[in-house]
């Protein structure tokens, strides 16, 4: 599965007000499970998940894909 930056993802949570997955949940429309196993990497998104993602964290395209797409390097 795809590698995403949880860490910079959970920055994005705090900046925009979010404090859980829940509240983020309710204020996207995704369902908590798939909400967790996305942002865990278990799941790949789908555009209209990190359309909404993108909106309810006030991120531009570009700072959700480095999220999402995430690549270490060596």
């Amino acid at each position: 599965m795809r590698n995403v930056d949880t860490k910079a993802f959970r920055i994005a949570m705090i900046n925009a007000n979010n404090d859980s997955f829940v509240q983020l949940a309710n204020e996207t429309g995704i369902d908590k499970i798939t909400l967790s196993n996305v942002c865990n990497g278990k799941q790949k998104p789908s555009y209209d998940t990190i359309e909404k993602l993108a909106d309810a964290l006030h991120l531009t395209y570009e700072e959700i894909g480095s999220i999402f797409f995430y690549r270490e390097l060596a």
